[in-house]
């Protein structure tokens, strides 16, 4: 069993006074003194619950290999040409553009060549030098979302009625995601010198059906659980909402190692769905408000039994925002030490 814990960007500005400004992401240095400031504010605070005994115990909102995410978790929508936001006490966001038809149908993927000479691809690769020299553990490896999260941003108010009215416009769309996906994740790991885990992050799936998903998403998310497979890495799916309806369009994946999956799904049908994988519960802020210490403490022992066996499941609490009470975080931290027990 494991537990994530990460307090939010707004909670770290507003208590411990960082800014998550555009020099966070782009000064490698300072990035690195302001995460080791909060994983030493993080040891300390779950020392009580030997959370930090063994490395695999807990994550929490950083690690000690740095990731360079100088674009935050929008690197491939920046890459199709979206303007990116930076906010002292919010992660990077990335600005919905609309690429007409025309753009979209006649646009080729890049080759590798073109894709490490561009000038964000540059950066990364710039940061990566930077924290080598200094003698610090970092991952060039970018997280890469999905084509459901990426297109979002890229078609705009658009997109639901494209699924219907342009069919063959969002699945060359989506072919492209893919291919630009696929070759930041090669080209990274060849930074890196290893490979590492291919995952993909479904946040965007509940937002349309499942009838949908399995159309346009589905094929592209396959392909990628494939490549994965192809390198010999393990591949995983986040999505944070209640998986219930989209359990049948999962199912056809055969290579899946863990699945990230919403605190008000069934997560006993999801377990009966896939028996072998680790899952990992994300509990919302919504959640952490709606409830009290007590009730946070039971949901947890509830659904751990519901997933079980506990040694694969799991809970991340993350985005904890500054109206959560700690004494609900200590409540949840109780409940995994019994259950580790």
């Amino acid at each position: 069993m494991f537990l994530n814990i990460g307090y939010s960007h707004e909670w770290w500005h507003l208590h411990q006074g960082i800014d998550f400004d555009e020099s966070f992401y782009h000064d490698p240095l300072k990035k690195l003194a302001n995460q080791d400031r909060m994983d030493a504010w993080m040891r300390k605070r779950f020392a009580p619950w030997g959370l930090f005994e063994t490395p695999t115990d807990t994550k929490v909102v950083s690690s000690p290999t740095i990731a360079i995410e100088p674009y935050g978790h929008r690197f491939i929508p920046v890459m199709f040409g979206t303007p990116l936001l930076y906010s002292a006490d919010q992660p990077p966001w990335a600005q919905e553009i609309t690429l007409d038809d025309d753009e979209i149908m006649s646009r080729k993927p890049l080759a590798r060549e073109e894709f490490a000479a561009h000038p964000f691809v540059r950066e990364i690769v710039r940061q990566y030098a930077l924290l080598k020299a200094a003698g610090r553990p970092c991952s060039a490896q970018q997280n890469l979302g999905s084509v459901a999260n990426t297109m979002i941003y890229l078609r705009g108010p658009n997109l639901f009625y494209d699924f219907y009215d342009k069919p063959k416009v969002m699945h060359h769309l989506l072919e492209l995601i893919t291919e630009m996906m696929i070759t930041a994740y090669d080209y990274f790991c060849d930074v890196d010198g290893c490979v590492t885990p291919l995952g993909i992050g479904n946040c965007s799936v509940a937002m349309f059906s499942p009838a949908v998903y399995r159309e346009f998403c589905f094929p592209n998310d396959l392909r990628l659980m494939n490549h994965a497979r192809s390198r010999n890495v393990t591949f995983s799916i986040h999505q944070d909402s209640r998986i219930d309806p989209y359990i049948p369009a999962y199912q056809p994946f055969d290579y899946l190692s863990g699945f990230d999956i919403g605190c008000d799904s069934d997560i006993r049908m999801f377990r009966d769905a896939f028996p072998d994988i680790e899952i990992n519960i994300f509990l919302y802020t919504g959640t952490l408000h709606s409830h009290s210490a007590s009730q946070l403490y039971n949901l947890i022992i509830d659904m751990a039994e519901q997933g079980r066996p506990y040694s694969r499941v799991g809970f991340s609490v993350y985005d904890i925002d500054p109206g959560v009470s700690e004494d609900k975080i200590d409540s949840i931290c109780d409940a995994y030490v019994f259950l580790k027990e």
